[in-house]
């Protein structure tokens, strides 16, 4: 379990579609030290994809991405 002060932060980019939740990450990556962890939560089908793409680029590491039972991606990135 992780303490707050080690808790992902969140982009909730829930019922947004492209290329917003891409844009959303992008300056969250932006903004966050080098090594913290992101939780970008999305509807958007397309969304990991881009999001894995944009990692791919250098701008982060992608980490994953689950999709919960209500259809919600969870995708992990981390700060570079």
């Amino acid at each position: 379990m992780q303490d707050a002060d080690n808790a992902a932060a969140i982009v909730d980019a829930r019922g947004l579609s492209c290329p917003e939740p891409l844009v959303l990450a992008r300056l969250a990556l932006r903004q966050h030290a080098a090594g913290r962890v992101l939780e970008v939560w999305a509807t958007d089908p397309l969304a990991s994809l881009d999001i894995e793409a944009l990692c791919a680029r250098g701008a982060g590491v992608y980490l994953g991405c689950e999709i919960d039972v209500d259809g919600v991606m969870r995708i992990r990135i981390e700060a570079r």
